[in-house]
């Protein structure tokens, strides 16, 4: 046990203490472990006071008995807290739990190797059946714990450890070298004990980066008395509606009978009956959409979804199944004196129209209808007294029915319905477009929810007054505001600068959308934002592209990161390294190579074709001045994003 540091003043949100990382009063622990095959090892901190556990079973010594304690008889003292440990490690310590009484009269080996054959079992249940021989470990109920991984991804989109750890930009991004299925030396057990601590630290930082995170699931504990801290914001705002309207075990159950499968749906039967147009391109897309059979369940592979693209005003529009998006090119908008760029979205377009409209699934009843009715008014009330975490909290559970009516394995699905909120709203749109050309607006780009153009100033009163009469005609609101200028590469890849930017400088009123954010996310993947950050700043401070990324001095905005599964290895120099990377074009790199090399395929791809790279796994005081970076890949990126702009709005102009 080692003592490291002291705990800060303590700031209260909810449940949770902030600085100290106290939940409910109790401090939490984070922890990890590893399996070989001849030794176990568990590390844990304790974020108040970092206070190092640590728990090794190997020829060195047996400290199952104190881990036992730890988790099991003192298990009160803690909130416990890993990543992926639901999954993993709480398997295999629920596994020492149960058996802890057998196994104090086993050798360090027998033990090690009763979890190393547990380990390899976790991993390969859900290629086989080997869940059978787990369940009664991963369900069981020892120790309380929670886990980051399942907070804050839904299963299809789950990071490694080592993935996020890039996405935070920690120092040291570390895999183990020494492979876990082999039996580790005396020699290498303090390394794996510096890789185990790494892994927790990296737990430990995130923790703190997603505080509130946690802050809105303990929101969600007090106000309807679950335990939402492992859930993801899918799963929570689900449990939320499914609380709230008593859709639980049998009712739940005999809900999901009353289920209609639906296995064509004709769209003129969804489309409401005030949706029509004067513009004789937009009376055909009409009638086209009228004229479509859908086919929700897709059964046959060559049911395409259905999709509509036409031209309305030099503008290319698609809309469908998939939702309405403009196809868009490159392009600077700025408004002249006379001019302004407006926006004007759906407020919670979704929900609003299925509140609006009853388009809920029909085999819920009436009694569910007024329970999410009541959700979206409370979460009204909440935005109108600023408690942005029930807001919050609200919000996520209104969307979750929406996504789940197209999922034939839901407790909400019904496709019927869903096709009348999603073609419906996108029809509505068209509406609002339709007016705002009639007074020569320009369309700059029509995305899911809301539009976004450039109207004569002497106009805005009239623009009002068509948003006022499209609220009136479908009983949705619209939220508006404008931007000083626009510039959009395509409709999912843009940054738009706010009003009142060019006043106050604040980088806030700046929105980026796609390959121009500049900040990394725990969603996002790491790409060089020194790029973004160029394109940026070119066109808004006129600052050279070669001059800004030259006197970038943060090798962080040269960083991008590849990540691949276990069917890869990955080589550098031809020497094999880890799965995970992060690193930065160089000409004095070597090339980053993927490869596979299998009995019945072998393929080696280039994971950086443009240049050699130099792999910076761990970041280090090096003065960038030294790190020999290839600013000409950088700059090469920069500018070409730069000129298809430019030349594009040459080309518009020449026309």
């Amino acid at each position: 046990m080692q003592n490291t540091g002291s705990g800060n003043p303590e700031t209260q949100v909810g449940f949770l203490t902030i600085a100290t990382m106290k939940i409910k009063e109790k401090p939490v622990a984070l922890y990890d472990i590893e399996v070989f095959p001849n030794c176990f090892h568990c590390l844990v901190i304790d974020s108040e006071n970092h206070k190092e556990y640590k728990f090794e079973i190997s020829n060195r010594k047996n400290q199952l008995e104190e881990l036992i304690d730890f988790f099991y008889f003192k298990r009160t003292e803690h909130i416990m807290c890993g990543y992926n440990n639901h999954h993993y490690d709480d398997i295999v310590i629920n596994y020492m739990i149960y058996f802890r009484s057998t196994m104090k009269r086993l050798g360090y080996l027998k033990i090690c190797n009763s979890l190393y054959y547990l380990s390899k079992a976790i991993i390969n249940s859900e290629k086989d059946e080997n869940f059978d021989k787990i369940k009664q470990y991963k369900y069981a109920n020892y120790f309380y714990s929670f886990d980051l991984m399942t907070m804050l991804y839904s299963a299809k989109r789950q990071k490694s450890l080592k993935e996020v750890e890039i996405l935070l930009g920690m120092d040291n991004v570390q895999e183990f070298e020494a492979g876990f299925d082999q039996r580790l030396l005396d020699s290498e057990i303090e390394d794996m004990i510096k890789y185990n601590r790494n892994d927790v630290k990296a737990t430990e930082f995130l923790l703190n980066t997603v505080k509130d995170e946690v802050a809105l699931r303990l929101e969600v504990e007090k106000e309807w008395g679950f335990d939402a801290l492992s859930m993801s914001r899918i799963r929570f705002g689900e449990e939320i509606l499914l609380q709230t309207s008593n859709l639980k075990g049998s009712d739940l159950e005999k809900a999901k009978k009353q289920i209609r499968r639906i296995a064509t749906i004709e769209l003129k039967d969804v489309i409401l009956p005030f949706i029509k147009y004067s513009n004789p391109k937009l009376k055909e897309v009409l009638l086209d959409v009228k004229n479509a059979t859908c086919y929700p369940c897709k059964s046959d592979k060559k049911q395409q979804n259905y999709e509509k693209k036409f031209v309305l005003s030099n503008i290319c529009y698609s809309i469908g199944e998939g939702g309405i998006h403009t196809i868009n090119e490159p392009r600077i908008f700025k408004p002249t004196d006379d001019q302004f760029i407006g926006h004007a979205d759906v407020t919670s377009m979704y929900p609003s129209l299925a509140i609006t409209y009853n388009w809920l699934p029909v085999h819920l009843g009436k009694e569910f209808w007024n329970v999410y009715e009541s959700l979206y008014k409370e979460r009204v009330i909440a935005k109108r007294n600023h408690e942005e975490l029930k807001a919050k909290a609200f919000k996520f559970a209104l969307n979750s029915p929406i996504g789940k009516m197209q999922q034939e394995t839901s407790w909400a699905y019904d496709p019927l319905n869903a096709y009348k909120i999603r073609i419906n709203g996108q029809l509505i749109l068209l509406m609002l477009v339709e007016r705002l050309l009639s007074i020569n607006c320009k369309i700059v780009q029509v995305n899911t929810d809301g539009v976004i153009y450039i109207a004569d100033k002497a106009n805005r009163e009239a623009i009002t007054s068509f948003i006022r009469e499209v609220e009136d005609i479908t009983k949705l609101h619209f939220d508006t505001d404008d931007y000083e200028s626009f510039y959009q590469y395509d409709v999912n890849n843009y940054f738009g600068v706010h009003s009142g930017y060019s006043q106050s400088g604040d980088p806030s009123l700046i929105e980026k959308k796609g390959r121009f954010i500049t900040e990394i996310g725990l969603n996002n993947s790491m790409t060089p934002v020194v790029i973004s950050k160029a394109v940026i700043n070119y066109f808004l401070t006129k600052k050279p592209i070669d001059k800004f990324v030259r006197e970038d001095t943060n090798i962080r905005d040269f960083l991008m990161s590849q990540s691949v599964n276990r069917e890869f290895k990955v080589e550098y120099g031809n020497k094999t390294v880890q799965r995970t990377n992060r690193y930065y074009a160089s000409n004095s790199g070597y090339y980053l190579m993927r490869v596979k090399d299998k009995s019945y395929e072998s393929k080696k791809e280039n994971i950086l074709s443009e240049t050699g790279v130099i792999i910076l796994n761990h970041i280090d005081d090096t003065p960038i001045k030294d790190r020999k970076i290839n600013y000409q890949y950088y700059i090469g990126k920069a500018k070409k994003i730069a000129s298809e702009f430019i030349n594009r709005q040459l080309t518009i102009f020449d026309s």
